[in-house]
């Protein structure tokens, strides 16, 4: 049975494994995963550290916890990252990047402070009550909110050239460095047919 914060303590272990579920544990796990400059293996140690890293009080040395391992360590990750979300998932799958932790960090302390009364710079939240609070946050008070939806809005045929030029230059100044496209096999044929062509002039 899945946990329900209106009456649950939220949860400290998966399956018997203890994790760090501070908040900014959670962030950094997310920042880890984004940080182009690490290799698979450099990354999942980070990760590990993260989740299950401790210093012992005895003797000071930095330490980590018994943890899943392989599969079972991806699905308690998955768990830890996710499992305060319980909506369903999008019918229309975008691979678009609409937040980020460097660039959106002054409004979500900022909102976190006006919205909630939270200073994020020394709360203590479990991970997944922030991210309830973050994904809750009302749309017009929230300056988060309304970066998301600036990143995601659309340019439409019934707008104006100045309505056009507004969305256009805010969606530069908030716009993020976006995911490498993934193609099908059948896209990269398609590709490569085209470029074979191209080079034959």
């Amino acid at each position: 049975m899945e946990e329900n914060v209106l009456y649950d303590p939220l949860p400290e272990e998966w399956n018997g494994y203890q994790l760090n579920t501070w908040f900014q544990v959670g962030i950094q796990v997310f920042i880890t995963t984004e940080d182009k400059s690490l290799s698979d293996y450099e990354r999942n140690l980070i990760i590990i550290d993260l989740l299950f890293g401790y210093e012992d009080e005895f003797d000071s040395n930095f330490k980590v916890r018994p943890h899943p391992q392989g599969e079972e360590l991806a699905e308690c990750f998955r768990w830890f990252v996710n499992g305060w979300h319980h909506d369903n998932s999008p019918t229309q799958k975008s691979n678009q990047k609409v937040m980020d932790y460097y660039k959106d960090q002054w409004r979500i302390y900022a909102d976190f402070r006006q919205i909630y009364g939270i200073n994020l710079n020394d709360a203590d939240l479990h991970w997944w009550e922030f991210c309830g609070l973050l994904w809750n946050m009302p749309f017009k008070q929230s300056s988060f909110m309304h970066a998301i939806s600036a990143r995601k809005r659309k340019i439409t045929k019934g707008m104006s050239k100045e309505e056009k030029e507004i969305v256009l230059e805010e969606q530069h100044v908030l716009a993020l460095e976006q995911p490498e496209k993934k193609f099908t096999k059948e896209q990269e044929s398609k590709i490569d047919a085209y470029d074979r062509m191209m080079k034959k002039g």
